[in-house]
């Protein structure tokens, strides 16, 4: 029997952000054996052929482990709300967006992506999201995704061909983005306005693995759906070089580090206006790793010769890591056998996913995989994905395992073997984390990522989904998906009875009810589910991508209720219609939160929803413009994913 004590200082210590730090033991009484992090991990790559198919059944699960008690999370980090602005020094109109970084084909003036309708036939097959001459086709809906491809590569994305926010102060210059991009006025800004970006911003933040990943994804999957939909060639060509740019920018991030089984938690660029960021050697002059504590991202000049003009952040952590993963899987998905993509970006992703893969394989100093290696000879901070790490500290004698890591364990490995071909990985998966250590069986009886309303962690949440989403694409085993749509029913999307209530199909999240479907119908990257399609989950899904406001997305102050109506407990929105309860407990950073789920048009402005509190009720302003990615990705996965 597990002390209630330790998993109390658990739980507490999960939800609140506090991770235990170096050398922190817990008295676990008798037996009690607490493995500290922070060790030196090694890695090495390797290649082999296997298939996407079902290869083997795991065998029976081991109902013997079964528990309501649930995992602990890890804290991860605050999500990064959009009133959250990196310091910058002072902008220099010289040092703006060179020509270069924008690519020549974001300067094609064509219609609307949707403009006329494709041949009949592939391009009407039943789709989560009909596409245009299909039935059902929302035409405002798909307007409104151009929009956001317009605001997406044309402004946020320049610098980097990934996902970053941007930073503007000017009127002037908030006006003539909201004059771009509201009017369709093609793909080039300086010709319309007569002025440069980078004079109109600020600055551009950093692009990191989860919102890059997330911006590289929508790309594939808006490319094989212009391409396979028939869309005008014009519009096909800009996706395909838009998803080409997109890999160049995850060839960077793995490159830019030099070490294997490495890849960069976020990357800025030092010849444009971006954030100022103070470089410190991977190692002092004994050969030690610097900083002596391992922090949660410290930046780095390039570690490779190749990219002198731009510097790198390391540490990444686990939901940045998984964003990077689902780039791979995406794009893996839809290039594989596209004649049109040069097999120099396959044969990369494939290296990549390989390498990524073998160093998860490693055993570490105490005897623990699963670690996300760094290029000081580290683990990552936030970078342990075995099931009994929590957040830091490993807790082997636990009845439980973390079944958050677990999922997100079983998906990264899952399609880093599926996207490698690689034999080992594969064998590792199949052997090892589903035959030998049964994660799937530990997903579906040990998972709880429903903390309650004052300490569920909603980076948590989109970790969860996020490896519930790689797993059920790549699996190669039926039973393990099986195991994944059966935790997502019982205790992360459609749990009944929860902590924190109404549970996730109320919350509006649209990629969570796209994931959560086609898990349900068995859909992989193989193709079309099975099983039946849950169509409410869907309706969903695009009912909340209706109600996102149209770019700019700007991230102006929302109160919507001041402190005396706080202390009445409810208060009239700023819409002056819709009446907010406040929810008596605040949330995991003491700020206040509805009983109900807040709507999109008066909730304060987050550059990724699907990782945000969606009864947040007030929010700062920030002269940011979001990227919009978030509402990219749900959108396109729905317009690629088959009924």
């Amino acid at each position: 029997m597990v002390p209630a004590r330790i998993l109390a200082l658990c739980c507490v210590a999960v939800a609140a952000g506090c991770p235990a730090g170096p050398g922190e033991r817990d008295a676990g009484g008798p037996g009690a054996s607490v493995v500290d992090a922070g060790r030196t991990v090694g890695a090495d790559a390797g290649g082999a052929d296997a298939g996407a198919e079902p290869l083997r059944d795991a065998g029976p699960r081991d109902a013997g482990r079964g528990s309501d008690a649930g995992d602990v999370l890890d804290a991860g980090e605050r999500p990064p709300d959009a009133s959250v602005v990196d310091d910058a020094g002072p902008f220099d109109a010289a040092a703006g967006l060179d020509a270069g970084a924008v690519d020549a084909a974001l300067a094609v003036d064509a219609s609307l992506p949707d403009a006329g309708a494709p041949d009949a036939g592939p391009g009407c097959a039943p789709r989560f999201i009909p596409g245009p001459g299909c039935p059902g086709h929302d035409a405002a809906l798909a307007a409104k995704a151009h929009q956001y491809e317009r605001a997406f590569h044309v402004v946020a994305a320049a610098p980097y061909h990934a996902t970053t926010d941007v930073v503007v102060t000017d009127p002037a210059a908030r006006a003539r983005l909201d004059d771009f991009l509201t009017n369709d006025t093609g793909w080039d800004y300086a010709g319309y306005t007569g002025v440069a970006l980078g004079d109109d911003v600020l600055l551009w933040q950093k692009t990191a693995g989860l919102y890059a990943g997330a911006g590289i994804a929508a790309d594939a999957y808006r490319y094989a759906v212009l391409r396979d939909e028939g869309a005008p060639v014009a519009e096909v060509d800009r996706a395909r070089a838009h998803l080409l740019d997109g890999l160049e920018a995850l060839h960077l991030a793995k490159t830019i580090p030099n070490t294997p089984g490495v890849i960069a938690r976020g990357v800025v660029r030092t010849d444009i206006a971006s954030l100022t960021v103070d470089l410190v050697p991977l190692f002092d002059q004994n050969g030690d790793p610097l900083p002596a504590d391992k922090n949660n991202g410290t930046w780095r000049a390039d570690n490779s010769g190749l990219y002198p003009n731009h510097a790198w952040e390391d540490s990444v952590s686990r939901d940045q890591y998984i964003g990077w993963v689902a780039a791979y899987g995406a794009a893996w998905e839809v290039v594989q056998s596209d004649p049109s993509i040069p097999s120099l970006y396959k044969d990369r992703l494939q290296t990549e996913a390989a390498d990524l893969g073998q160093a998860l394989m490693q055993t570490t100093l105490f005897g623990y995989d699963l670690e996300i290696p760094d290029a000081d000879g580290r683990t990552t901070y936030h970078g342990y994905l075995h099931e009994e790490a929590y957040d830091r500290t490993y807790i082997p004698f636990l009845p439980i395992k973390n079944a958050a890591n677990a999922i997100m364990a079983l998906g990264i490995v899952s399609t880093l073997a599926w996207v490698s071909g690689d034999a080992a990985l594969t064998t590792y998966l199949l052997d090892e984390l589903i035959a030998a250590r049964d994660l799937p069986g530990i997903i579906e009886t040990d998972m709880q990522v429903d903390l309650g309303p004052s300490n569920t962690n909603f980076s948590s949440y989109n970790m969860v989904f996020m490896g519930a989403w790689l797993a059920s694409r790549t699996l190669p085993d039926a039973a393990a998906r099986a195991s994944v749509r059966a935790a997502l029913d019982s205790d992360i999307y459609a749990k009944p009875n929860p902590l924190l209530a109404p549970n996730p199909t109320a919350w509006g999240q649209s990629l969570y009810d796209f994931i959560y479907a086609a898990a349900q119908a068995d859909a992989s990257a193989g193709g079309p589910g099975t099983l039946p399609v849950d169509d409410a989950a869907i309706q969903r899904g695009v009912a909340t991508l209706a109600a996102f406001d149209a770019p700019p997305l700007f991230s102006d102050e929302v109160l919507n209720c001041d402190p005396t109506e706080e202390a009445a407990g409810s208060c009239v929105a700023i819409d002056g219609t819709t009446t907010i309860t406040v929810r008596a407990e605040k949330d995991r950073f003491d700020e206040i939160q509805a009983e109900a789920v807040v709507p999109l048009p008066v909730r304060p402005r987050s550059n990724y929803e699907w990782r945000s509190n969606p009864f947040r009720i007030n929010g700062p302003a920030a002269p940011v413009m979001v990227s919009g990615v978030d509402f990219r990705y749900a959108y396109w996965m729905g317009r690629y994913l088959p009924r």
